[in-house]
């Protein structure tokens, strides 16, 4: 009897060594995906808590820079507004099929629970090592000017927080097949269950100390932070040092965050202006973008509202939110002494108010039927803010020999920029738009306006600049498009609009025409298709030298003939004609001249 008792016991040893290490196809399945969508949900909460950008944002932009114009231009005109939504939605599926596909392999080879913790530190060293620095934030994230902690504490938190799920998905398999713990002991093992908790846990403390360090810690600041006493004060040239120090400028030096040198809020110093309600945007485009609000078929106010100003901008995600108390503008590179300043002695340099036009340089202008926003993007406001000369000046200007300057913004884009447009003195740093302040959509707190240039060399929510010695590709430059971004001559017809009857006799053409700060000298219009021309009487009068559009008006006689076909064209105040020649934006502005073809009435 006991030789047959123990034959059982023999056969059930083999059958047990050749159980499988790992768990189910299903079971490693749904373990794999449950870890990949909860990665994928802690992106999205430091996204939408600390803006941190998440891995398909920054690997669909990163993937941009290797599409052919030609084929970027094709995939807009295909797609148009929803070519980038497709594309980040396309980031996000691979990047969780990726983390599901690597949770299931992790979960049929059956790793312990010390292997799948490696796994998800390995995860966040992969983000650190290779997407950060393919992305432009440098290893760890050390050249972004902001966000640092919340990119390394965030995406650790990320990493523990799919090992977690990994190994709560491994501990339920052992239990759910009674896996033995090694030499064959029945009783359960709570060891692994113990890690398991112990990676939900160090999730959960890298989430909160992450938010914590960010919130509450005091920013480090290497450089001097410069405060100014009296606002009525000139800046001179001399800056901080002697010979000629500024008499009201005081620099503190680095170290930690200094303390605050104005009272605080209720205490008797004001509170620092903020927006109102942000303009809702549609982000089921390139990013976002929303031509002006000009009603068709009407001319275009002198002064765009603000609420109908165009706007573009490359955040599928979300554009930055950023405070006032907590902004700073870090002033670095090829300067005599690198320095910080914040929003409130912003304010109290000595402000500039301009009349400008700003046109983005995706604007169709010679054909505006091919593209949904057409020859709309484009605005003219009134703004007011700090010139960059003046802040520059603050610690004696650039260094000789810094040729070029880097424009840096809160949501990772760049702008290159010869020094001599920097710091010219039409170049602003503004801080209110249409005698408000500047809205979160147009880069409140601050944003660059640089005379002459597309709005690709505008940027928006600007956190630092950087004299350099040599020239670099900037957002737009890596992506081929134009280097210096210089407005060609364009002109739109506003009315009659697309599908218009005019009556017989006299109608009234009207339009706008921008040339930079080269200024128009006269339009033209043409009602047989440029066969003859008439010259249009310009409604604006601009100084020269200011950089903002014209308005111009013309009256064109319909006789009995079927239809009518309008040309326009603008000349520059240096005589030169705006092209005829019809050509895209990308990569250096669009071109030709804008046409319409009017039924009889």
């Amino acid at each position: 009897m006991t030789a047959l008792d123990s034959a059982p016991r023999t056969s059930a040893g083999p059958s047990s060594a050749r159980r499988p290490a790992g768990g189910s196809r299903s079971e490693a399945a749904l373990g794999g995906v449950l870890a990949a969508l909860t990665a994928g949900a802690g992106m999205l909460l430091l996204r939408s808590v600390l803006q941190v950008r998440s891995i398909p944002e920054r690997v669909m932009e990163w993937l941009l820079l290797f599409v052919p114009p030609d084929l970027f231009e094709a995939t807009l005109h295909q797609f148009g507004f929803d070519a980038k939504r497709y594309a980040l939605d396309a980031a996000i599926a691979d990047m969780l099929v990726l983390l599901a596909l690597l949770g299931y392999l992790v979960l049929r080879r059956g790793w312990s629970v010390p292997i799948i913790a490696a796994v998800g530190l390995l995860v966040w060293l992969l983000v650190m090592l290779v997407i950060m620095p393919l992305t432009s934030a440098g290893v760890f994230a050390l050249a972004l000017l902001d966000g640092k902690r919340a990119a390394i504490g965030g995406y650790l938190a990320v990493g523990l927080t799919y090992a977690a799920v990994l190994a709560l998905a491994h501990v339920r398999e052992r239990e759910r097949t009674g896996s033995p713990r090694p030499g064959g002991d029945a009783v359960p093992d709570t060891l692994p269950r113990r890690a398991a908790l112990g990676l939900v846990g160090g999730a959960t403390v890298a989430y909160a100390a992450t938010y914590l360090l960010v919130r509450l810690l005091p920013r480090r600041a290497d450089v001097a932070t410069v405060s100014l006493a009296d606002p009525q004060e000139p800046v001179p040239s001399g800056g901080l040092e002697p010979p000629n120090p500024h008499p009201n400028a005081v620099a503190s030096p680095g170290a930690a965050e200094p303390a605050p040198t104005h009272p605080p809020v209720g205490a008797g110093r004001p509170s620092l202006p903020e927006p109102a309600t942000g303009r809702p945007l549609s982000r089921d485009q390139d990013g976002a973008v929303l031509p002006s609000g000009r009603t068709p078929g009407q001319l275009a106010p002198t002064i765009t509202s603000t609420a109908d100003f165009y706007i573009v901008t490359k955040n599928a995600a979300g554009d930055p939110v950023i405070h006032p108390d907590q902004w700073r503008l870090l002033v670095d590179g090829e300067v005599r002494q690198p320095f910080q300043l914040d929003y409130a002695t912003l304010r109290k340099l000595p402000a500039v108010e301009v009349t400008k036009t700003l046109e983005c340089i995706s604007n169709m202008v010679g054909k505006p039927e091919l593209a949904p926003f057409g020859a709309e993007l484009i605005s003219t406001a009134v703004w007011k803010g700090v010139r960059v000369k003046d802040i520059l000046d603050l610690v004696g200007g650039p260094e000789p020999g810094a040729d070029w300057a880097a424009v840096l913004a809160a949501d990772e884009y760049t702008s290159a920029l010869p020094m001599d447009a920097l710091v010219d003195p039409a170049t602003l740093l503004v801080y209110e738009m249409n005698g408000e302040v500047l809205p979160r959509e147009h880069g409140y707190p601050v944003r660059l306006l640089v005379p002459d240039r597309y709005g690709m060399k505008n940027p928006k929510w600007v956190i630092g600049l950087r004299p350099m010695r040599r020239e670099f590709l900037d957002w737009y430059g890596q992506r081929q498009w134009s280097h210096q971004g210089l407005v060609r001559t364009m002109c739109r017809i506003d009315t009659p609009g697309p599908g218009t009857k005019l009556a017989l006799g006299p109608n009234t053409l009207a339009g706008v025409a921008y040339a930079g700060r080269r200024g128009i000298q006269q339009v033209e219009i043409s009602a047989d298709g440029g066969e003859s021309w008439q010259r249009a009487d310009l409604l604006d009068t601009a100084a020269p030298g200011q950089d903002r559009w014209v308005r111009w008006q013309a009256t064109v006689t319909r006789a009995p003939a079927a239809k009518l076909t309008l040309v326009a064209r603008a000349t520059d105040d240096r005589g030169e004609l705006q092209p005829e020649a019809f050509s895209l934006p990308q990569p250096d502005g669009g071109r030709g001249w804008p046409s319409l073809e009017v039924q009889a009435g």
